[in-house]
């Protein structure tokens, strides 16, 4: 019986919507959107130290699921960008909607949101969704995973570390 419901879990979580077993009905779509007040919370990582996101510096805060089929370009992707900015002003955060893989080492903080608190305050429906927050506003937000992303986060790093102005606009993908 429960090798059934684990197939059945895992088979709808392959082919059911993207919007499967995420987010909340409570907040109208696409909020929070760029140019918004970022929620702020506490988690406990899965190396079990407490974090913080706090209304100060800047932060890459992206929500995945292992199961989901962009995950693993995603991964490779932000992994590049995290250990690229290492050493700079930037807090790479990586919220599993569920469990987090064994992955070793990783230059970013894993948190895990298996109770979806996390993903209820960031209204993820859709995974992966990314949001790079500065000083307590949302600067960018990504839907789904496209290269071209990768190459504007990285644009739009560069320009908040170097203390350009950061424009809170709409939504970019």
């Amino acid at each position: 019986m429960t090798v059934v419901v684990v197939a059945v879990a895992i088979l709808y979580r392959l082919f059911a919507g993207a919007e499967a077993a995420t987010g909340t009905l409570t907040l109208p779509q696409p909020a929070p959107d760029a140019g918004q007040k970022a929620p702020t919370f506490t988690a406990e990582s899965a190396s079990g130290r407490p974090f913080r996101l706090t209304s100060r510096g800047t932060y890459v805060l992206v929500f995945w699921d292992s199961l989901d089929s962009q995950f693993s370009q995603a991964r490779r992707s932000f992994t590049r960008l995290a250990r690229r900015f290492d050493g700079s002003r930037v807090s790479f955060v990586a919220v599993y909607i569920g469990q987090a893989p064994d992955s070793g080492r990783t230059p970013y903080t894993v948190l895990t949101d298996r109770g979806g608190r996390l993903s209820a305050i960031y209204n993820v429906k859709r995974v992966p969704r990314l949001f790079l927050i500065h000083d307590g506003r949302i600067v960018l937000v990504q839907n789904g995973y496209y290269e071209a992303n990768s190459k504007l986060l990285a644009r739009s790093l560069k320009e908040i570390l170097s203390g350009k102005a950061v424009r809170h606009g709409p939504e970019k993908s």
